[in-house]
Parts: structure tokens; C-alpha cells; sequence
């Protein structure tokens, strides 16, 4: 089954329908007023009384996680009823709204909304200079970020997203199965060669049609090969480097993400900078998910062995010498953007 966004910037079960449920949404924006007004510039989720209204900005969540991810992602501070008016303006498109045209009603009204919107806030903010020119995100300069998901999930992509496709086998031996290489070239009669072009040819593939899909989320799926520079402080790293060593508990990012943030956004920050930092080493694509899975998830050895087809000293030794791999990296890493 699909995988959608709803209106609250949620994934949600697939619709019976999508295109009734859009084609009502559409119909609505076009005649009536008072529903358009709501449906982009209330910002109110609340009455007087503190209680939730019925009918509150159906963009209200949308609006308010791709407004913290400006923050997080480009350091720009956007308010709501800006956002909503870049939005509004880019549909409305003096008076014909055409870009609604495009909506095919094969996705959730809500997820074809969310890249619209997406591009143009991103459009404006460059046409301002308030961001340098955002690259935008091709089979080329991205890769597969499947192995930091659940096998579970990831089978359910690939099922949706490569039926029919001669790579579905292998894609799932790899990102579902999760078998070594030699495993694979094994069981599907493959030399070293045939196994590094399929797989290439196949994860391009894979990565096109989720570029190209509103069902799913590509945040979640696909990573740019080349990052944004983080920059924070030698603070933060000292700290980190100490919460390497001793897994204290204490979170060394608050400082530099931010002293109020609540404790589940300080730990998406967390992970999320982890995760991205690791996908920058030298590692194969098994040796990081070893150490994400373990450092990160803090998954059980002796469960991920068996996942991986090992007992639970090997998966210990080499988590091991992954994570001194990771600390000196840390270190270097600090020692090259330290002010």
C-alpha cells in the first residue's frame, strides 16, 4: 500500500480516492473565498478558549515543518502569512489558478502540494538572495539511503516503486534481505561486474522514481552525495567527541541546536547530524549501517548478527573498529572547521 502526506504533514494510509478528494479541494479553492482565505492564511489552530477549532488553515502543519526546516536546513526565518502568500500567489496565478492543472490525482492533494510549495518558497528565496541557488536533486548527485530503514519499509518501496523492473530482485536481496554482496553474486549467478552495473542500473532507477513520486517522502529515502557544510562550534565537538567516549546520556547538541528546543525536536537534530555525518565516511554501505544501527539505534548485537548473517562477537569487533573510524574522523573534522 502507498505511503501519503496528509494535511498535517503526516504519512497516512492511502485513500480509496485520491482524485475525488482532490478534485474537491481544487473545486473549492477556485469559488470559494471564504474556504481559500482559511485554507492558506488562518493561522489560528485554536479559539479563545484554548480549544481546537473544526476547521482550521488546512496548510497550518505543512506551513509550520517546512517553515522549521528553512530554519534548519538555509538559517532563514519565514513568517507563516509569507510563506502562505508565496504559496497562494504561486496556485492563484492571477486569477487562473493553471499550476492546479497539474495535480493528476494520483497521489494525496496534500503530498503534490508539499514539492509545489517546496520549489516555490525555495524560488523566491533565491530570486531574493536570502539563499544561494539550491541544486536540485538528480539520480546523479544523490544516493540510496535505504539501509538507514527498516527492511519492512524498505520492502514496501521497492515492491511500489520497481514492480515489473528486472533490478526488483536484486534491489530486495540488498535493502530487504540485506545480503552480503558474495551472498547475492551467489544465489543470482552474477560475477563481480554484472553485480556492480545492476546494481548501479538499478539503484539509478530506484532513485528516479522516487525523485519523481508525491506517494513518498525522498527526504526519507535519499541523501545528496555532497552536503551542506555544517558549522557549529568547537564546543559542540569537544563535547561530542566526549559523548563518543563515555554514551553519558547528557546531549552535547542543545548549545548549538538550541537551549529550548523540546526534547523530541533536540533528538530528530541529534540523529539526523549522525546520520548524515557517517554517510560522509568511507564506509560500505553494510560498515554504516553496523554503526548507525548500533551507535545511533543502539540495536541489539546479537539481533543485528543474526540480521546480517553473523554471530554477535564479529558484529562486536567490527562496530568496534568503526566507531575509533568514526572518533578520529570526528576529531578531524573539527580541527578543519574550528574557527
Amino acid at each position: 500500500m502507498n505511503e501519503m502526506t496528509n494535511n498535517n504533514g503526516q504519512e497516512a494510509e492511502q485513500p480509496k480516492n485520491y482524485k475525488a478528494e482532490g478534485e474537491k479541494v481544487i473545486e473549492s479553492l477556485k469559488n470559494d473565498k471564504a474556504y481559500c482565505m482559511k485554507f492558506f492564511f488562518d493561522t489560528e489552530v485554536k479559539d479563545e478558549k484554548g480549544k481546537k477549532k473544526k476547521n482550521p488553515c488546512q496548510i497550518a502543519s505543512l506551513r509550520s515543518k517546512m517553515i522549521y526546516e528553512l530554519k534548519k536546513d538555509y538559517d532563514v526565518e519565514m513568517l507563516p502569512e509569507d510563506f502562505s502568500t508565496i504559496v497562494y500567489l504561486t496556485l492563484w496565478a492571477e486569477g487562473t489558478w493553471e499550476p492546479l492543472n497539474s495535480y493528476l490525482g494520483n497521489s494525496s492533494f496534500y503530498a503534490w502540494l508539499k514539492k509545489v510549495a517546496k520549489n516555490a518558497v525555495l524560488e523566491r528565496l533565491e530570486e531574493e538572495h536570502q539563499i544561494d541557488e539550491v541544486r536540485s536533486r538528480s539520480v546523479g548527485n544523490t544516493r540510496l539511503a535505504l539501509l538507514s530503514q527498516a527492511p519492512s519499509r524498505c520492502k514496501v518501496v521497492i515492491d511500489d516503486m520497481m514492480i515489473g523492473s528486472k533490478y526488483h530482485g536484486l534491489l530486495t536481496a540488498i535493502y530487504v534481505d540485506r545480503l552480503t554482496k558474495d551472498a547475492i553474486m551467489k544465489r543470482m549467478k552474477m560475477s563481480d561486474n554484472e553485480y556492480e552495473a545492476n546494481k548501479k542500473a538499478g539503484e539509478n532507477k530506484l532513485k528516479d522514481a522516487l525523485l519523481r513520486s508525491v506517494e513518498y517522502s525522498e527526504e526519507n529515502f535519499i541523501r545528496d552525495k555532497k552536503k551542506h557544510v555544517v558549522m557549529v562550534s568547537s564546543d559542540y565537538v569537544a563535547d561530542l567527541s566526549e559523548w563518543c567516549k563515555s554514551k553519558s546520556g547528557v546531549n552535547p547538541l542543545a548549545d548549538v541546536l538550541g537551549v529550548n528546543l523540546s526534547v523530541e525536536e533536540l533528538s530528530v537534530r541529534t540523529v539526523q547530524f549522525l546520520y548524515d555525518f557517517s554517510a560522509r565516511l568511507n564506509w560500505s554501505e553494510r560498515d554504516r549501517y553496523i554503526w548507525q544501527r548500533r551507535f545511533i539505534i543502539n540495536a541489539d548485537a546479537e539481533g543485528l548478527g543474526d540480521e546480517l548473517g553473523h554471530n554477535r562477537k564479529w558484529v562486536d569487533n567490527r562496530y568496534s573498529r568503526l566507531n575509533k573510524v568514526f572518533k578520529a574522523e570526528i576529531r578531524k573534522w573539527w580541527k578543519t572547521h574550528a574557527a
